[in-house]
């Protein structure tokens, strides 16, 4: 009893130290995803690994593990419903359903976040049964300790992800497991235990000290500087197709003329303004209706309006972005400008009132919605003022109802159903393709989306072109490049939008940025650059008015959407309270615009709004899940066949051998061959009466012949049985088995 209760405590020790090195594997997502929230995928991987642990039959651990998966889901997904509510059942279904059909469609693209979310609990799932076959049945982990460490290095290469911690929590986990490993397999191989059910302390304990005096040794010793230069550099560049320099590159920042987009620009993280908000939300300063085929401008341009009274601003049209339909609540937003001769004013949703300004004086474009304070005839630049606005929550449901332009009034028809006359037609034909069975507005602005997010179109701000002489500006990019930033993805989806006559314009401003500190309990502090200048798109839907959408790659829609009916009793989606870890958001931009270098590794939310805003995963936290899943489905791949590939390699390592000793240890291997086949010998057999089965079922007398040379070889007085001599037997049986 003793014996067994040590034997699970090793097993313990084990299955600790080897979801610690597994746990590895999950940290950087929370740096390279912009911020993903990783405590639920480590907490439900610690309960698989406890249920293997525990070895429960599987009609325990099955509905386990699944209720634990669906848990999971509800609380990153459906957390404003009851667990037991089964309309979040009903919607999960549906998802999956769908989420099935795009996979068998090959449509990798369209699968929604929460279906990726799903899959990624299920590899988790997975992986803790490999872990248990790894460290309880094989007794090997280094392959997986090894291609962690090689996962770690190249995260730290091209990732803003810090590994140099990392690597030594693996070294040490990896180097302290794989000792214990082989203390098992030594105790296996000779049918030893514990020597009266206790623990080898002193193994134990010279183990750990020897990885840790190597550890420290490693860190004291001088350091040779690089011998090659930084790839990474070279291997991006290359992936990128980088032709070289030749471009003009601008320098980021807001800029209000748009009429020339395209081409490289630098990195500036000067400060414009600190706000205090209750929400994390785009900060708009005006829209823009008239795309040139080059850039953006508004018609009529210079269209002014001078407000004596900062009240009542939801009167103006040009300021009012919602209608009947949108659920709104009044917030109020403090804006501190810490950049000079900056005189626009930003706001976060329907301006109701501004106060706080020296003077009560503002001018309005009428077109664009561009606010700006002013004394006399010049304009100013604020340093603090407080926004009351209304804050929206748009309803799906009430979104997909809108399936023509019947209902569009006859002006939004006219100023932002504009294209040029020069537009490819390639352009209109690709947008008819993307929405290709889609009924409603809403589903057809959602296929752009969930297509610019594909992997055809890359996030660069360095190597991007400027259109040439006879070149659309869209065009160029959907066909020809395939890489930008904002503008580009912004500009592209307004255009084929148009193309379908569904009203939409073009919106300028600023990203959330980034989060500072809690005021109190209700209030966030951000810090806005010039890096997070930002162009998103805005789509005209009668009776909810202008609905943003974010198609650019890497970053998600920050204004929530609820999939309720609104009649309906159940509440609607509340955006996610910002948090003291909350990301660096300083990776938006627009020409004049850049991110910080970092985020150029960052990746979409595909379908931005297929689910609730508060969740942001990325490209890099999927290509990471897709590696995760690669790597799992070789290795089940490799231990489902290995009683193929097993005697070839077996073969190949024994057969050239001539000492004596390789008798017994080749004739081990070929016993655990044929356990593996399913012939294991049972424990009531003797080895001759084990090796006439074998040889009947096998039709052979290999097996019998082999076994007498074992025999003589260990009980015989002066044995003279070499390996030489029984070698036939041996590879006549390993043949049997490959065959």
């Amino acid at each position: 009893m003793r014996q067994a209760s040590t034997h699970r405590l090793f097993s313990l020790v084990l299955y600790i130290l080897g979801f610690l090195l597994f746990w590895e594997w999950l940290r950087p997502l929370a740096v390279i995803s912009d911020g993903t929230d990783i405590s639920y995928f480590v907490c439900f991987a610690a309960f698989s690994f406890f249920l293997s642990y525990m070895r429960l039959s599987f009609w325990l651990s099955f509905p386990a593990k699944l209720i634990g998966v669906a848990y999971a889901l509800h609380i990153l997904y459906f957390y404003h419903t009851s667990f037991f509510d089964v309309s979040w059942l009903q919607y999960f279904y549906s998802d999956f359903t769908e989420n099935i059909a795009f996979m068998f469609g090959g449509n990798w693209v369209g699968m929604t976040s929460l279906f990726r979310s799903f899959l990624f609990f299920i590899l988790l799932w997975v992986v803790s049964y490999l872990m248990h076959y790894w460290l309880i049945q094989a007794r090997k982990l280094f392959l997986f300790f090894f291609v962690t460490i090689i996962y770690l290095t190249i995260l730290d290469s091209f990732t803003m992800y810090h590994a140099n911690a990392a690597i030594v929590r693996t070294m040490l986990i990896g180097l302290i497991l794989i000792g214990l490993l082989r203390l098992a397999n030594i105790q296996e191989r000779e049918q030893t235990t514990f020597e009266k059910g206790s623990w080898p302390i002193s193994w134990f304990l010279g183990l750990i000290s020897l990885v840790i005096v190597s550890l420290v040794l490693g860190f004291a010793a001088p350091k040779a500087d690089a011998q090659w230069p930084d790839p990474t550099p070279f291997i991006t560049k290359a992936a990128n197709g980088y032709p070289g320099s030749g471009k003009a590159e601008q320098k980021i920042g807001y800029d209000s003329d748009d009429t020339h987009l395209g081409g490289a620009f630098q990195m500036d993280n000067t400060l414009v303004f600190t706000a205090d908000s209750r929400y994390e939300h785009y900060w708009k300063i005006e829209t823009k209706n008239t795309y040139t085929g080059k850039g953006w401008t508004n018609v009529p341009n210079q269209s002014y309006q001078n407000l004596v009274s900062t009240k009542d601003l939801d009167s103006f049209d040009s300021l009012k972005a919602y209608e009947s339909d949108t659920k709104t609540k009044k917030l109020t937003d403090k804006i501190h400008v810490s950049l000079a001769n900056f005189s626009q004013l930003v706001y976060g949703g329907d301006p109701l009132s501004i106060s706080g300004l020296s003077n009560d004086t503002l001018r309005l474009n009428t077109t664009s919605g561009k606010l700006e304070p002013e004394q006399g005839e010049n304009l100013v630049t604020p340093h603090d003022y407080t926004v009351t606005y209304n804050y929206p929550t748009f309803s799906v449901p009430l979104l997909q109802k809108v399936t023509d332009n019947s209902k569009d009034p006859e002006t939004i028809q006219e100023t932002y159903l504009q294209l040029p006359d020069e537009l490819p037609q390639r352009v209109k034909d690709l947008a008819k393709k993307i929405t290709a069975g889609k009924t409603n507005r809403y589903d057809k602005a959602e296929a752009i989306v969930t297509y610019l997010n594909g992997t055809s179109f890359t996030y660069d701000t360095t190597d991007v072109p400027v259109p040439k002489k006879n070149q659309d500006y869209v065009d160029q990019f959907l066909f020809e490049s395939k890489k930008g930033y904002c503008d580009n993805f912004s500009s592209s989806m307004v255009v084929m939008l148009r193309s379908l006559g569904i009203p939409a314009r073009w919106v300028t401003g600023f990203a959330p940025g980034k989060y500072q500190e809690t005021v109190n309990s209700t209030t966030d502090q951000y810090q806005i650059r010039e890096s997070d200048a930002h162009s998103w798109v805005e789509v005209y839907f009668p009776g909810s008015g202008w609905v943003p959408f974010e198609p650019t790659k890497g970053y998600t829609n920050t204004y929530p959407f609820s999939y309720t009916d609104p009649s309906a009793k159940q509440a609607s989606v509340t955006p996610a309270k910002a948090k003291t870890h909350t990301p660096d958001k300083t990776d938006v931009q627009k020409p004049n615009q850049q991110p910080k270098p970092e985020d150029h590794s960052a990746a979409p939310t595909v379908g931005t709004h297929k689910l609730f805003p508060h969740l942001k995963g990325k490209t890099v936290f999927e290509l990471v899940s897709l590696l995760i899943i690669v790597i799992g489905g070789i290795v089940t791949f490799i231990i489902k066949t290995r009683r193929k590939w097993l005697p070839i390699i077996w073969k190949l390592r024994y057969s050239n051998r001539t000492e004596d000793s390789t008798l017994d240890i080749a004739f081990d291997k070929l016993l655990k061959l044929l356990a593996l086949t399913g012939y294991e010998k049972k424990a009531s057999q003797t080895l001759r009466e084990y090796a006439l089965e074998i040889d009947r079922v096998f039709g052979t007398y290999d097996m019998v012949k082999l076994v007498r040379q074992i025999e003589r070889n260990r009980y015989a007085a002066a044995s003279s049985i070499s390996w030489v001599d029984s070698k036939e037997f041996w590879e006549n049986m390993i043949n049997r088995l490959r065959a």
